[in-house]
């Protein structure tokens, strides 16, 4: 597609590549402290869907919020009751090599499981991820075709993508939320250089995601995203990057409509030659989307790719 002016509004539908849904009730949320009260409580599609629609988002990838597998039993049920919902990123349990074939062997089942994803910002150990016996799991990953995502919350795990991205360069890993830049902070320089170190290998992808809760103030706008997002279109370049609202954890501040329109206003102003591929094109790639047959709103019949694997 040609170059938008910038500042012109997205008029193709896009792709929210990470959001996650939680019932309380069901699955507690370990990982909320009181700082995240006003999300302590449940969020299913039914609360999603309608903002798609307002924003232009045609299709979804639906993110694990725990490490259970009854987490992602119920992603998977939501997936299967909502076609919009394009792709799932599981959790299995990396820690055992016997325990994570037999979940995968289970989750090739399920037509939308593109990925899987640990919360190792959650874990004591500073390089969980590198354990030997994670890492055997990690290869079955690689043999499978199946994503990594990373949330590299702190500058560690940043480092660990380059060790991971060359013991496995058949594996797709994307890092969520670019690496949580410090904004704001003069630690912005360490996180430029981490993040460049762990683009420069080719199999590492990134999300331009939760950003909003980044930032200290809620009156924030497309302003406030230029200078992360351009360090990450300088690193990934539009072919490795892509977007997502990580909803409802962005409802920390900012609502659905503000986090995406400022995310795609800040692609749309940086990139505006490349705008479709970042908000669309890349998780179409890479998580074997078929928008067209997901959509959330009504579009012509016909199919892109595959959904099967």
């Amino acid at each position: 597609m040609g170059c938008r002016p910038p500042g012109a509004p997205i008029t193709d539908m896009s792709i929210d590549a990470h959001h996650h849904f939680w019932n309380l009730a069901r699955e507690p949320q370990l990982w909320m402290t009181p700082e995240h009260a006003p999300i302590a409580r449940t969020f299913e599609p039914a609360d999603l869907e309608p903002l798609l629609r307002e924003n232009g988002v045609e299709q979804t990838v639906l993110v694990q919020a725990a490490c259970t597998d009854t987490d992602t039993d119920a992603m998977l049920a939501q997936a299967a009751e909502n076609e919009w919902i394009g792709a799932v990123v599981a959790w299995i349990e990396l820690r055992s090599l016997d325990a994570a074939r037999r979940r995968l062997d289970e989750l090739s089942r399920e037509p939308k499981v593109r990925g899987v994803r640990h919360l190792i910002h959650d874990e004591p150990d500073p390089h969980w991820i590198l354990q030997p016996v994670v890492l055997e799991s990690l290869a079955l990953l690689e043999e499978r075709g199946l994503v990594l995502e990373l949330p590299c919350v702190f500058p560690r795990h940043l480092g660990d993508v380059p060790v991971l991205a060359e013991r496995f360069p058949g594996l797709a890993i994307v890092i969520d939320h670019i690496g949580k830049p410090p904004l704001g902070t003069d630690s912005m320089a360490e996180w430029t250089a981490l993040l460049g170190a762990a683009a420069a290998c080719p199999n590492v992808h990134a999300k331009i995601s939760g950003l909003g809760t980044q930032l200290a103030h809620d009156d924030w706008s497309v302003d406030d995203l230029l200078e992360p997002v351009a360090v990450a279109v300088d690193c990934f370049g539009p072919a490795r990057l892509l977007c997502g609202s990580d909803w409802p954890v962005s409802l920390l501040n900012g609502d659905y409509s503000q986090v995406w329109q400022h995310t795609v206003g800040a692609v749309c102003r940086l990139a505006p030659c490349d705008a479709d591929r970042i908000l669309r094109g890349t998780a179409v790639e890479l998580y074997r989307l078929a928008p067209e047959s997901g959509s959330t709103t009504t579009r012509p019949e016909g199919h892109v790719g595959s959904s099967a694997h």
